[in-house]
């Protein structure tokens, strides 16, 4: 089976270990979401995920209606435990250790799969979406539009109005403004693209940008991508 591009699970009840696990796979370009209960989890939305499970008997902590519930929803799912070294009848491994051990075994676990390496960006949006805007100033004039999508290497947008001509314009102060979260970024736009007859621009960021900016957009992205994932 291709296991890459698919999405990823930490359910654990432990929010500082599922945090962690979850941010470490998320920079390396994981789609990884975390899960704290075992509850109504809208399984039937994942379609081929890999489940990292917490499997110890703690009070509330039902992994077994969980696991089954995962299984019922298609043999494409897949369900690692964690807290364990014993594996659970239909896991496909097992891992126990620190903090640090068990994000090693789950990255090992991923590579081991071939998970990684489909997406070369975990993105929002789509071409047709407007989820933000921009504007910067350039050769004494003023310049704005939409944004459509966005990942922590660049965006796609539209200018209002739109310009006689964009070509490779570098730019230091572009304001990217989020719902939440405003950043002004240096980069450079570099192709253009024609969707239902209108252009649609790539900018991509400057490659030394701080850890923390891309913290700022990876919340925003997993922020919107959750809304989409649990919305019934």
């Amino acid at each position: 089976m291709d296991y890459r591009g698919q999405q990823i699970f930490i359910v654990h009840p432990d929010a500082e270990l599922r945090e962690q696990l979850v941010r470490s796979l998320r920079h390396g370009e994981y789609e990884t979401f975390g899960l704290n209960s075992t509850g109504d989890t809208n399984i039937d939305k994942r379609r081929d995920s890999i489940f990292f499970l917490w499997t110890r008997d703690d009070e509330g902590w039902n992994w077994r209606n969980f696991a089954a519930g995962v299984k019922d929803h298609g043999n494409g799912h897949v369900l690692v435990a964690l807290g364990s070294a014993d594996r659970p009848k239909g896991f496909e491994a097992a891992y126990d250790g620190n903090p640090a051990d068990l994000r090693k075994s789950v990255e090992g676990f991923l590579d081991q799969i071939g998970a990684k390496g489909h997406r070369h960006f975990v993105r929002f949006g789509n071409h047709y979406a407007s989820i933000a805007t921009f504007g910067f100033q350039h050769d004494g004039r003023r310049y704005a539009g939409v944004v459509h999508d966005i990942s922590v290497v660049g965006i796609s947008c539209t200018f209002k109005p739109e310009p006689d001509h964009v070509g490779h314009m570098t730019v230091d102060d572009m304001q990217l403004n989020l719902p939440g979260f405003r950043a002004v970024i240096p980069g450079r736009f570099t192709i253009t693209r024609f969707v239902a007859g209108h252009p649609v621009h790539v900018f991509l960021f400057d490659d030394n940008l701080g850890e923390d900016f891309k913290d700022s957009i990876y919340d925003f992205i997993y922020a919107s991508l959750e809304m989409k994932l649990f919305i019934r």
